[in-house]
């Protein structure tokens, strides 16, 4: 199964953003095309194509997983040694990355607050947490390190 032109738009720009932000801190991307692995209504073949095209596109592994619809409404993550990739599919939610377990920096908190179809980049070694809404629904791609 191959996704659309509007799909494969999309993980042209997941690539790109993702070649910027290598390194870096924090990022929204806005994206202006959509892959059907982020829709609401994504089946597990959808994300499992999503999480198959973005492997290949990257050259490196990926693992795509759902925010449970009936977890709380507060969530939290990380560190993880993994990029990470938050994608709001449908609501609302205010999310704070905090600095990682290794920065000795003094940084302030990343908050931020995503829509529907908006992406948080999180970096290596950062710890997340999110305040949702109701009727949000989010999808967390995992782009691991080279071994």
């Amino acid at each position: 199964m191959q996704t659309s032109d509007s799909g494969a738009r999309h993980l042209g720009e997941l690539a790109l953003f993702l070649s910027v932000h290598r390194g870096g801190g924090p990022g929204i991307l806005w994206p202006d095309h959509d892959h059907p692995g982020c829709r609401v209504k994504a089946t597990e073949a959808d994300l499992a194509v999503l999480r198959a095209e973005l492997s290949a596109v990257l050259g490196a592994a990926v693992r795509v997983s759902r925010g449970a619809p009936d977890a709380p409404r507060q969530v939290r993550g990380g560190p993880d040694p993994a990029r990470t990739l938050v994608r709001q599919v449908s609501g609302g939610g205010g999310w704070t990355l905090g600095p990682g377990a290794e920065d000795v920096r003094a940084e302030p908190p990343f908050h931020c607050r995503l829509r529907a179809g908006e992406l948080l980049y999180v970096p290596p070694g950062r710890a997340w947490t999110a305040e949702l809404s109701a009727s949000a629904r989010y999808l967390l791609i995992r782009i691991e390190p080279a071994a």
